[in-house]
């Protein structure tokens, strides 16, 4: 399998070679390229999937749409890595928290990137939210939608709970973040396992 560096590499290659394909593109009518890349590419995607007979509109107007929507940004919550030692009082907090048993294993989220774990308050006994295992590349979330291997080097420790939890940064492989993770909660987390293909 590739690392995360190898698949941000292939990435990106490929979208240099649609944008160079998209702006070579002509228009069948006139022979005239379009200048602009995020017409082209548009022009091009609809031109290739028209069907004979059909008009391309209901195309054109659905590919606009997630254009548009690409172009808001990046929608994850953001990375907001902690500095120092946490302070005694939180990390009381945090040995509160343990493993909610629905669904009682960790989980990859496609619309965060990163693996989430749902946690309960053992004093309250009530669902708190849940703590997730986010990869990094140089302090920031990766650019795009890769699944790490395990043996990927950076992570972030984030709870999305009710205590404001910290986001600590991990140098180590997602097996080290786990056992940091383990160590701040003061207990054994469920192993994370990757899902076979024929689950």
């Amino acid at each position: 399998m590739l690392n995360a560096e190898q698949q941000e590499q292939i990435i990106k290659a490929n979208n240099q070679a649609f944008e160079q394909l998209a702006l070579r593109w002509r228009e069948p009518r006139t022979g005239e390229t379009e200048p602009d890349l995020r017409k082209a590419v548009l022009k091009m995607v609809c031109d290739y999937f028209s069907v004979p007979g059909c008009g391309s509109d209901d195309l054109h107007h659905f590919i606009s749409g997630l254009q548009d929507e690409a172009l808001k940004g990046d929608k994850r919550d953001p990375i907001e890595l902690m500095e120092g030692e946490i302070p005694s009082e939180l990390r009381a907090r945090l040995k509160r928290l343990h493993t909610d048993p629905d669904p009682g294993s960790w989980q990859w989220d496609d619309g965060e990137w990163d693996w989430e774990l749902s946690l309960r308050d053992a004093q309250q006994d009530v669902d708190c939210g849940y703590v997730a295992i986010i990869p990094l590349k140089d302090g920031h979330r990766l650019e795009y939608n890769i699944k790490p291997p395990f043996s990927h080097r950076e992570w972030a420790i984030k709870f999305v709970v009710g205590v404001g939890g910290p986001t600590i940064l991990v140098k180590g492989s997602l097996q080290e973040a786990k056992c940091r993770l383990d160590m701040l909660i003061g207990l054994t987390t469920p192993e994370i396992k990757e899902r076979r293909i024929d689950e």
